[in-house]
């Protein structure tokens, strides 16, 4: 150990003109002449070179300071560690001698402490990691009250620094790698000696998660860390996959499918439903200035990390499906989809996850189309919730390749059943009020219903049994019951279904929608806070799994994904062409611009129309 003389507490600055004529020590001061100041703004100032003081141990300086003996040795030490260039052998000594004083570090010395916390490390020689890991555990285990700032500063170590490289094809390189083990080695020991830190961990985690427009790499590399937590301690999965999702379905509801689409290059006119705030490239708040274009991008890598995670959890090392693993990562994701993603309504690509997970097997498949229906048929849950259950039930029975036949009937033959005993106490009473805000749910039921039947029609004709099955759900008793489901129905699931029921003489519904074309007027009514609201009452749009556009994450969607192929043409007569003309244009202006069915958001859940000459 050196000798602590105090001849040495003085700090050598680059420029010797500079130093004190006295023999007190100083502090690397900055000068207060003009010349000096508007030199430091163009000359990158030369590092402290740390040194020890010589002439006392540490703990002798700890001591005199808490005794108020002495202030300013103590005060001259923790700007030392503060500011100093510190060298692998510096930390190593500095560790040594913190080492012999834990005793002393309480919350007297908590400068001492923090300044000591506050030193870069994680980069250092596997020797230093270790002694700088032992002291951060002995401190804790000595005095929690350092507690709340030892897990801050190590949740920070989560944040790349600004001038470190993005990963290679989103993949974490060997040096991160190891950075990221030396951090969660001495976490998961002070979760197990420390029990108060498992709170604190949370919170920080929770107040450090950066903010959704920051760039790529900080959010990938605060993810990858999060996603380490879980794989040695598993009982913080609900709240932190509950964080990751609260923070990347903000992303996607901030990253619009038409900029995600420019930016891979489609550079003909896209139709857009309406024109907001998400519809721009940048936009600008109150506090920051946002580049929507790069979110897409960001929002692709945390999601293919995602995807990764779902993936490893499910399989063991073999490749096979781990079922008690896969179920318990079930029920954790199905509380997320409730709180998280069920209720937001327009983002795109998040609820991605929960379709992989049902792809892995179709008891998955099962049971979360069951949960979906619980909330449909239960009148206690808000009508949005169950209005937005049943389009995920109909998008993922419609596009997931992975649901089977046996599957798609049943839920078909369930929704059936379901409108047909809606109609039936609504045929029991003498007067029906049709307004669509008081059968909402039912008129989304027989939206899903009826988009089910002209997406999967091809599998429901190719045997006799099948055709059986399809005029055993009464679809034309459907549609011409007094409530008229096609009148609120998106144009392009009512033009694409009446022109499959036509074909297999299942049900012939132009002569209603011909009725409807000619008796359609908007309607105005007070909401809820009394403000007056014109409306068409044409249903949402909204399936939330409509095509995945994302190009690194969706390689492990697309191959479990089923697009549309339209073999069934409309015929659509002149006489109401003028009824729909504007929207219809637009659809097939926006489906010749897409090559493999790859549809635009807001024009159609997939479908295209053709007309005959």
């Amino acid at each position: 150990m050196h000798n602590l003389k105090k001849s040495d507490m003085s700090i050598k600055s680059s420029s010797r003109s500079s130093r004190s004529s006295m023999g007190t020590p100083s502090i690397l001061k900055k000068s207060s002449s003009l010349k000096r100041r508007l030199t430091s703004l163009v000359q990158t100032p030369s590092k402290v070179r740390f040194q020890l003081p010589h002439s006392q141990k540490v703990k002798n300086i700890l001591e005199a300071y808490i005794k108020n003996q002495e202030t300013k040795e103590y005060l001259s030490l923790v700007c030392l560690i503060r500011d100093a260039e510190l060298l692998d052998e510096d930390l190593s000594l500095l560790l040594n001698e913190a080492s012999e004083c834990i005793s002393l570090l309480n919350q007297d010395l908590r400068l001492f402490v923090e300044a000591l916390l506050s030193v870069k490390w994680v980069h250092r020689s596997a020797d230093v990691v270790k002694e700088y890991q032992g002291f951060i555990v002995n401190l804790l285990s000595a005095h929690n009250y350092h507690a709340k700032f030892v897990i801050f500063k190590l949740v920070q170590l989560f944040l790349p620094g600004p001038n470190d490289p993005e990963w290679p094809d989103g993949k974490i390189t060997e040096d991160d790698r190891q950075k990221c083990i030396n951090i969660h080695i001495v976490i998961k020991i002070l979760l197990d000696v420390v029990p108060m830190c498992k709170d604190l961990l949370l919170q920080s985690i929770n107040k450090q998660y950066p903010y959704y427009n920051k760039p790529v790499h900080t959010q990938e590399f605060y993810l990858h860390n999060l996603l380490m937590i879980l794989t040695y301690q598993p009982i913080f999965k609900p709240d932190i996959l509950h964080l990751i999702f609260t923070k990347l379905i903000i992303m996607d509801v901030n990253a619009p499918k038409e900029e995600i689409q420019k930016q891979k290059g489609n550079e003909e006119e896209i139709f857009q439903m309406d024109e907001d705030s998400k519809s721009v490239t940048t936009s600008k708040t109150a506090f920051t200035e946002i580049n929507r274009t790069s979110l897409g991008h960001t929002l692709d890598i945390c999601m293919d990390l995602m995807l990764n995670y779902i993936i490893g959890e499910c399989n063991n090392e073999n490749g096979e499906l781990d079922w008690e693993k896969t179920k318990i990562l079930y029920h954790n994701l199905i509380t997320i989809f409730d709180k998280v993603i069920l209720p937001t309504y327009s983002s795109h690509h998040v609820q991605f996850v929960m379709f992989a997970l049902c792809a892995l097997k179709s008891t998955v498949t099962e049971a979360f189309l069951n949960y979906l229906w619980k909330k449909v048929s239960n009148p206690n849950i808000a009508i949005v919730l169950r209005q937005a259950a049943v389009t995920y039930i109909a998008s993922l029975v419609a596009r997931g390749s992975f649901v089977p036949l046996s599957i798609v009937k049943g839920t078909m033959q369930q929704i059936s059943e379901w409108i047909h005993a809606y109609t039936a106490n609504q045929d029991g009473l003498e007067c029906v009020n049709s307004d669509v805000r008081v059968h909402a749910v039912f008129y989304s039921v027989c939206q899903a219903l009826f988009y089910l039947v002209a997406f999967r029609h091809k599998d429901l004709v190719d045997r006799k049994r099948n055709i059986v099955f399809l005029e055993s759900l009464q679809l034309g008793k459907m549609v011409t019951n007094r409530l008229n489901p096609l009148r609120v129905c998106q144009p392009a699931v009512a033009q694409n279904f009446a022109a499959v029921t036509r074909k297999y003489q299942l049900a012939y519904c132009y002569t209603v929608m011909d009725h409807n074309s000619r008796n359609c007027m908007p309607v105005i009514y007070q909401d809820e806070k009394g403000s007056q609201v014109i409306s068409d009452h044409v249903l949402s749009d909204f399936y939330p799994f409509d095509p995945y556009i994302l190009e690194k994450s969706g390689a492990k969607v697309w191959p479990h994904y089923k697009n549309y192929h339209e073999e069934v043409e409309m015929d659509i007569d002149n006489s109401k062409e003028s009824d729909v003309d504007d929207f219809l244009e637009n659809v097939q202006e926006m489906s010749s611009s897409f090559k493999n069915h790859q549809f635009s958001y807001g024009s159609s859940p997939g479908f295209r129309f053709k007309y005959k000459n």
